[in-house]
């Protein structure tokens, strides 16, 4: 029987979840409109601009991502290992010394190589440069604001509490979109006028975040500092990570420049559109798996694996089935559904998007192993073997299109590359740092999950090949989450996870 502590810990995962998922799917809707609103107030021309000016900002930030799973880690692994309050606000502390100083360092970079690249590398009209070099500085201060504010996110984060994290980011979508629509009751250039509007939610963002944590966990009222050995290891710690991450871009990036001088700039096209589609369902698996990966570190750091080996097994399955569920039926009706999004469909698309859907479906069940291997500190060996099957992705690639293979097969590799592989790599170093046992753990887990999928894709061609249009997308959405949400459930859960999902539904339908 599963002891308290464990009832309301998976509670409390079921309930964040559902929060996060519900806070992208408004974000996203928002972001959907705002995007609509945005070329229809600024044009074409302008939105342009501003995508030039934003991009080569963004380029400069590309250890952001790194440096944000790095505090997370540092920040939840203390509440994990029952470290004194003393200690929690060393750690912060040294976080928000550590972002000090890179925005210190993105200022700098940003004066100086940022300017010159702007200024000779940049086609923009010249009765425009002023408002580019505008928009260039609003930039430079909105992406310095959202990086301040993340030692304080991912503290939130960290504490579970996901609510409060929700509401910030929907607040700030909100924000952007109330902004976006008082553009033509202003008399100004829209363009400068869309770089205010966006630095002024960034700084109110950041506000949002200090304002909580100074008012609901005054542990970490704490100025910024260098406290030596918890800055250095923060530092060590997102330069791996920094390795993985920009392994992974560059090799993408690579695998398009090799389908632009192999095959043709259509295909280049169709990757675009299928990195937009995986982008939009990786959101979804991102908000889920955000509400498992607190408790996965708390439980790292207390060293109790038998807890941990029992949240990874149920994240595992909880992500696949959240993924797959959403990721069938578009697999199944990509022909239709890109006919309606696009009108005009480049060559290749459609097999790119499946291709790549399904490359995100593995991603979701093996997500966690990154989430577990990140919590232990233990990422050198990690990093570099990821590293390796990423340019693994680009040298497969390269090969099959000398060999003229098709395009979608030579895209196609990447599920063994970046699939398969690393997915391998994830146990091997599970089992070798958390003592993670894998032959259980595909028993429980991959070999139900193979079950559901081989259940329910030969169902889903047959309906391809007999339906078609509104008919095929209407029945096999939802015979899909019929079939996937029972197949899960009498398959995939254990009897302990039924038996908590029997009694969530009474509680939430018979009292």
């Amino acid at each position: 029987m599963p002891n308290q502590s464990n009832i309301l810990s998976t509670r409390r995962i079921a309930k964040n979840a559902v929060l996060l998922y519900i806070r992208t799917f408004v974000v996203l809707c928002i972001s959907l409109y705002i995007s609509r609103l945005v070329l229809a107030e600024l044009g074409a021309e302008n939105l342009g601009i501003y995508n030039v000016v934003g991009g080569i900002v963004t380029l400069m930030a590309f250890f952001q991502a790194a440096l944000t799973k790095s505090t997370g880690r540092y920040i939840t692994y203390d509440l994990g290992s029952g470290s004194t309050t003393e200690q929690q606000k060393r750690t912060f502390s040294a976080c928000l010394g550590i972002h000090i100083l890179i925005v210190i360092a993105l200022l700098i970079l940003g004066e100086t190589v940022g300017l010159w690249v702007l200024h000779n590398y940049t086609v923009i009209p010249a009765d425009r440069l002023f408002a580019a070099d505008i928009i260039y500085q609003l930039s430079l201060l909105t992406l310095s604001m959202y990086m301040l504010a993340v030692p304080y996110s991912a503290t939130i984060i960290a504490h579970e509490k996901m609510s409060v994290y929700a509401i910030i980011s929907i607040a700030d979508a909100v924000l952007k979109l109330i902004g976006i629509m008082l553009i033509p009751l202003i008399a100004s250039d829209s363009l400068i006028l869309y770089g205010i509007i966006l630095t002024t939610v960034a700084l109110m963002n950041f506000i949002f975040n200090v304002a909580y944590i100074l008012h609901k966990m005054p542990t970490y009222k704490a100025l910024p500092g260098w406290q030596k050995e918890i800055s250095v290891g923060i530092l060590k710690f997102s330069g791996w990570t920094l390795l993985g991450s920009a392994t992974n871009t560059g090799t993408q990036q690579g695998v398009a420049l090799l389908f632009n001088n192999f095959v043709s700039l259509i295909a280049n096209a169709a990757l675009g559109f299928a990195n937009q589609v995986n982008a939009a369902l990786g959101q979804f698996v991102n908000s889920f798996t955000t509400a498992f990966n607190p408790q996965i570190i708390k439980l790292c750091a207390a060293k109790d694996y038998d807890s941990l080996h029992k949240l990874m097994t149920m994240a595992s399955k909880t992500s696949f089935v959240l993924a797959y569920i959403v990721a069938l039926p578009l697999i199944t009706n990509m022909d239709y559904i890109l006919h309606l999004w696009l009108t005009n469909v480049p060559e290749y698309t459609k097999e790119f998007c499946q291709l790549i859907l399904i490359c995100t479906v593995i991603d979701a069940t093996t997500g966690v192993y990154n989430t577990t291997i990140t919590a232990t500190g233990q990422i050198k060996n990690y990093q570099i073997a990821i590293s390796i099957s990423f340019a693994l992705d680009l040298l497969c690639a390269y090969i099959l299109l000398i060999l003229h293979i098709h395009p979608a097969l030579v895209f196609g590799s990447r599920i063994l590359t970046r699939g398969i592989i690393n997915m391998c790599i994830g146990l091997f170093y599970t089992h070798n740092q958390v003592f993670f046992d894998i032959r259980q753990y595909s028993k429980q887990a991959l070999l139900p999950i193979t079950f559901v999928i081989v259940l329910t894709t030969p169902i889903n061609y047959y309906l391809s090949l007999h339906l078609c249009d509104t008919k095929l997308l209407l029945i096999s959405t939802i015979l899909d989450i019929i079939l996937v949400a029972t197949l899960s459930f009498m398959i995939i859960l254990n009897s302990s996870e039924k038996n908590a999902v029997i009694n969530l539904m009474k509680q939430k339908f018979l009292h």
